[in-house]
């Protein structure tokens, strides 16, 4: 019995005393992690929001300076026939926004604004509902009118007046700018890298970002809208949603989208099912053993577990599994900030839908497209557009995981648990 006893004494302390200790250690490691890559962040932003809000207040001053010098010059007084009109937005309010007004209103720089203009305009020359309908609709008016839909979120009844058109050819012009969007910048909506040196470069900075070893191209994120559905009875009802699946890569740009609503959202979930574009990608070596290369999904959302797509640990118990997991809970706040930092963007994402699926399939894929080009131009992105924005609200109801024992399932948990010991054996 004393043997007993003391056997159980040193199980004890073995258990409680040295895996709190390292629990402690490891979760101050995980905050201190966190807290510096935060504050970071922060004051890289505060510092690009200083610099862009200095910027354009001086150029607001060059402006307000040339007004004033106009007016004083210009002694004329209108005459007594002259009655006022109705301003319209693009032709009575838009020439006369400051600098900062501009990018406030459209979220965009009036630079920006001009080259996606050119861009575009080749695209919108000939659409039939702009230029061979009366009134005319210019290219440039075309994609201020989608712009200001797309950051303002109003509803289109209020765009539709302020640009003095009705509302059905609101909703063909924002159609005509998306399908011009895609067919002409869709590249920017890039899919996954093929070749190695792209794949190389995305795995490197997912390891720099979470010291996930570099072997993961992308990480899966789903978010449900409301949508009323004008337009559509069979989805008109006011439990309807859309549902969307993104692929993100290491600098949170929108590689791939899949968007359902109601019935639809019950598609099979992105890459779960073989051959799909994962399996050409070219393998990853890492300690002298080669790798797939794999993307991360969120759990209880119907995916299930294979080499190239993997999940956390339901339910976790040796230390190299916690590990994965603080890994894995890492990179899905990250596809929370991208979310947030799309939808602060392009307000129209952050209230109910008022449009058709068709229609707001459209224009949520362009607006990705839109999105990834402004990152890659650096676009300036204000901190109080998203001061009303919450993400939470937009998380899909949980689903049940397709649980399966084969083989698929048994390699992935093979290649997971290599995973996890090799995040545990570089944790520092």
């Amino acid at each position: 019995i004393a043997k007993l006893i003391l056997q159980h004494l040193r199980h004890v302390q073995s258990t409680v005393i040295s895996h709190r200790r390292r629990s402690q250690q490891r979760s101050r490691r995980r905050f201190r992690k966190m807290r510096s890559f935060f504050m970071q962040q922060m004051v890289e932003m505060q510092a690009n929001y200083l610099q862009m809000f200095a910027m354009l207040r001086l150029k607001q001053a060059h402006a307000e300076e040339e007004d004033s010098e106009a007016r004083v010059s210009d002694e004329e007084e209108p005459t007594a026939e002259e009655k006022p009109q109705e301003s319209l937005f693009f032709e009575d309010v838009m020439p006369g926004l400051s600098e900062e007004e501009f990018l406030n209103t459209l979220h965009v720089t009036r630079g920006t604004f001009e080259t996606l203009c050119k861009q575009l305009a080749p695209a919108l020359r000939n659409v039939e509902v702009l230029a061979k309908r009366l009134p005319p609709v210019s290219s440039e008016k075309c994609v201020a009118l989608a712009l200001h839909f797309l950051a303002s979120g109003e509803r289109l009844t209020l765009i539709a007046n302020r640009f003095g058109l009705p509302r059905p050819r609101t909703i063909k012009c924002l159609k005509a700018f998306c399908n011009a969007v895609m067919s002409t910048l869709g590249k920017a909506l890039r899919q996954l890298p093929q070749s190695p040196v792209d794949c190389n470069s995305v795995a490197e900075g997912f390891q720099r970002e979470s010291n996930m070893p570099p072997a993961l191209v992308g990480v899966l994120g789903i978010c449900s809208i409301p949508i009323r559905a004008n337009g559509e009875p069979k989805y008109a009802t006011s439990s309807s949603m859309l549902r969307m699946e993104y692929l993100l890569d290491d600098r949170m740009r929108f590689r791939e989208l899949q968007l359902g609503c109601d019935s639809k959202a019950a598609l099979v979930p992105m890459f779960s099912q073989a051959p799909n574009s994962l399996s050409t990608l070219p393998k990853f070596r890492i300690n002298s053993r080669s790798l797939p290369a794999f993307i991360l999904a969120p759990v209880n959302q119907n995916y299930p577990l294979r080499p190239w797509l993997l999940q956390r640990y339901s339910d976790p118990l040796a230390p190299h599994e916690h590990d994965f997991n603080e890994v894995a809970e890492h990179l899905q706040e990250l596809s929370d900030c991208a979310l947030h930092r799309l939808m602060s963007r392009w307000s129209f994402l952050s209230q109910p839908l008022d449009i058709s699926f068709n229609t707001a399939s459209c224009i949520i894929t362009a607006a990705a497209v839109l999105h990834n080009l402004l990152e890659e131009l650096s676009e300036p992105h204000l901190l109080e557009w998203g001061n009303t924005v919450d993400v939470s609200k937009f998380r899909p109801e949980p689903l049940e995981d397709d649980i399966r024992e084969d083989a698929d399932s048994a390699a992935a948990m093979a290649l997971r648990d290599f995973l996890a010991r090799t995040i545990s054996s570089t944790e520092i």
